[in-house]
C-alpha cells in the first residue's frame, strides 16, 4: 500500500496583487521500489538483502511460520543507505521451524511506504522410491504401498499449512544411464506422471505438475549404461501453487517442461 503525503497545515493569506494568483506545485510523488531476489535469500543464517531504488528510511520485516502465526519481526532503521545497494535484514526464530512467508515493508518520513511479499516455503517430502522395472513406468502392484506411505506424509503437510497458503506438489522423474538419453527423458516424464496420477487416484486434491529428468541428474554418478537402481527415482517437492518449481542445484541446468497433471 501506498501511503501518501502527509501536508502540514498552513494559514490561509490574502495578498491583493495586479496578477492572478498560481497554486503552489506539489513536489513530485516518487515510489519506492524495493527489488529482492533467490540469491539474496539464505534461510539457514535467516538473512534477506533487497534494494531500494530511492533512499528510504525504515524496514519492517514479519517471519511467518507453517502454522500462520508470527516467528519474529524486526525493525530496521535504513537512513542514510544508498539507493540500488543490497541491504541485509537478520532475524531470528525458535528451533524446528519452518519459514512460510516473508512480509516487507519499506517507509521514508515523507509518508511513502512499499510492500513486499516472499514466499520461499517448500518441502521435499521424504518417502522411499517405487522400483520400477527396466524400460518400464508400469506401477507394480507390490510398490503402491510406498506411494501410499508417501501421499500420507504429504496430505499432513497440505493439512497443516493449506489454510495459509495454496500449494502444488512436483514430481520430478528420473532414470539410470542404461539406454538413449531421449528414451530415458520420455521414461522419466511417464513414471513421474504414473506417480501424479496415483496420487490423484487415491484422493489428492492440490494441483500436480510433473516433470522428466532422465539421466541428467544422478543420485548415484556412474558410467554410462550402468544400471544403478538409486537413480530410477522420483522427487516429491510442495511448494506454493503460484510460484516457480522450487527446485536448485544441477535441476537447473536441465531444460524440462513442467506439466500439470490433468
Amino acid at each position: 500500500m501506498l501511503v501518501g503525503v502527509r501536508w502540514p497545515l498552513l494559514a490561509l493569506l490574502f495578498v491583493v496583487t495586479t496578477a492572478d494568483a498560481q497554486p503552489a506545485k506539489k513536489p513530485a510523488f516518487v515510489p519506492i521500489k524495493v527489488t529482492y531476489d533467490a540469491e539474496h535469500l539464505d534461510l539457514d543464517k535467516r538473512t534477506l538483502q533487497f534494494k531500494v531504488g530511492r533512499p528510504a528510511d525504515t524496514a519492517d520485516l514479519t517471519v511467518i511460520g507453517e502454522d500462520g502465526k508470527d516467528l519474529s519481526k524486526v525493525s530496521l532503521p535504513i537512513t542514510g543507505k544508498p539507493a540500488d545497494t543490497w541491504i541485509p535484514i537478520t532475524w531470528t526464530q525458535p528451533a524446528n521451524t519452518r519459514v512460510m512467508i516473508l512480509k516487507l515493508r519499506v517507509a521514508s518520513e515523507d509518508g511513502v511506504a512499499q510492500n513486499v511479499e516472499l514466499i520461499p516455503w517448500s518441502v521435499a517430502v521424504d518417502h522411499e522410491d517405487v522400483n520400477f522395472a527396466s524400460d518400464s513406468a508400469k506401477l507394480e502392484a507390490g510398490e503402491t504401498a510406498k506411494l501410499d506411505a508417501s501421499l500420507g506424509k504429504i496430505a499432513e503437510i497440505v493439512k497443516r499449512s493449506d489454510r495459509f497458503l495454496k500449494m502444488r506438489l512436483y514430481i520430478a522423474g528420473h532414470t539410470d544411464t542404461v539406454g538413449p538419453n531421449a528414451k530415458n527423458r520420455k521414461l522419466s516424464i511417464d513414471r513421474a506422471v504414473a506417480i501424479g496420477k496415483y496420487f490423484r487416484s487415491k484422493g489428492l486434491a492440490i494441483p500436480v505438475t510433473t516433470a522428466g529428468f532422465g539421466e541428467e541428474v544422478l543420485k548415484v554418478k556412474t558410467a554410462d549404461n550402468t544400471d544403478e537402481r538409486a537413480n530410477r527415482r522420483a522427487d516429491y517437492v510442495l511448494g506454493p501453487a503460484a510460484g516457480t518449481p522450487p527446485f536448485k542445484g544441477p535441476y537447473l541446468k536441465v531444460r524440462v517442461g513442467w506439466t500439470p497433471l490433468p
